[in-house]
């Protein structure tokens, strides 16, 4: 990991106060598009894969669809988000808390025949 999350708490926050950034510059610039993208896809309504994903595919769109809206204070705030987002993403069991940690003991149990 490139030190942007050592959890999936931390990992969504990142993503959170990067996509805060972006509504405050777009709605700063009226930027109507690129901010009609990232509220289809944030705020995140949990931290499920499924959602991440989705605000992946939505900043993608938004690359292929609109790059120039995408030039000055936003690029570096782009690439760090799509850092974060491809490490939960590909390395999902990295972000994920132990589960293990989190079950009771096993109590073993003796059959008498």
């Amino acid at each position: 990991m490139n030190g942007h999350s050592e959890s999936r708490e931390v990992a969504v926050e990142f993503l959170n106060a990067g996509c805060e950034r972006l509504f405050d510059i777009w709605c700063e610039s009226r930027s109507v598009i690129p901010l009609s993208y990232l509220l289809h896809c944030w705020p995140l309504p949990d931290w499920g894969h499924a959602s991440v994903k989705k605000l992946s595919d939505g900043l993608r769109e938004l690359r292929m669809s609109n790059p120039d809206a995408l030039g000055g204070r936003v690029r570096p705030i782009l690439g760090e988000l799509t850092s974060c987002i491809d490490e939960i993403l590909l390395y999902p069991r990295i972000c994920l808390p132990p589960a293990i940690n989190d079950m009771s003991p096993v109590e073993s149990n003796m059959y008498v025949m």
